[in-house]
């Protein structure tokens, strides 16, 4: 974990509602997919306290990227942004998704602002010489972020879309019928995330999700962003039921957390 004072090099505005600001670091940043940064979104009232991102892309060692959907005064600030500006980050925070051991098919799935995470990953399983396929979802074409950008790494790429302009009608997880993966990794609505969940259970792959919760620190002290588990660890009493999402996560197999 460390403070980072980030530099604001363009500010790009890929789908209806959505941001992607892209920065430079003083130094290069050891990255794992998954992993989060708490943003500074600015000096007033209610910007004051660091908001949650998962990083998104990082064409080099000191690169680094976020991608967002504006819907608040925090991320209307960070939107506001302009090259030149700075940005004050602290991370990266919390556990990554782990990569097999050999290569794979994996099936990649993200929904809304649940897709940042899905770069980084695709690019380390195709690195290792795994087949990546991206699910990406949406509530509607002009809500697609990513699409591109997975896609130009060489991975397979299918779109649904709630209302059905772009791909399939419904939900992202019906796009796994029919297809044969060894492993599922998603981040996304709750929705989305406990059918992955019941799907790897009820005998399909491996699942690892990506959770997210609102969180006031990032390391682990607040304890506002705890999740139930599913295997309490009794070495630590009652307190052993949950497990929080900044530190133990936000990364978890689909069969340790309860929703």
């Amino acid at each position: 974990m460390k403070m980072w004072d980030l530099l604001v090099c363009d500010v790009l505005r890929p789908a209806q509602d959505y941001v992607e600001l892209r920065l430079q670091a003083p130094q290069p940043i050891d990255l794992t997919p998954g992993q989060f940064f708490m943003l500074r979104a600015g000096d007033t009232p209610d910007t004051y306290l660091p908001r949650a991102f998962s990083w998104y892309r990082s064409e080099d060692p000191s690169s680094i990227s976020f991608l967002f959907r504006v819907q608040g005064p925090g991320t209307a600030h960070l939107a506001s942004l302009k090259a030149g500006e700075s940005l004050s980050a602290m991370g990266p925070l919390g556990q990554g998704f782990p990569l097999p051991a050999r290569p794979i098919r994996a099936a990649l799935l993200g929904g809304g602002v649940g897709v940042p995470p899905l770069w980084g990953l695709a690019r380390a399983l195709l690195a290792a010489g795994s087949e990546v396929l991206a699910l990406i979802g949406a509530r509607s074409q002009a809500h697609l972020v990513g699409v591109e950008e997975v896609r130009a790494l060489g991975a397979q790429v299918l779109v649904a879309t709630d209302d059905g302009t772009a791909g399939h009608r419904g939900p992202l997880t019906e796009l796994l019928v029919g297809e044969r993966v060894d492993a599922l990794y998603a981040c996304g609505p709750e929705g989305m995330l406990r059918r992955v969940q019941e799907i790897s259970l009820a005998g399909g792959p491996p699942a690892h999700l990506a959770l997210e919760a609102p969180m006031a620190c990032g390391y682990g002290v607040c304890l506002g962003c705890v999740v139930e588990r599913t295997h309490p660890d009794p070495s630590l009493g009652e307190y052993g039921r949950y497990a929080r999402v900044c530190r133990e996560g936000p990364v978890f197999p689909a069969g340790e957390v309860r929703f």
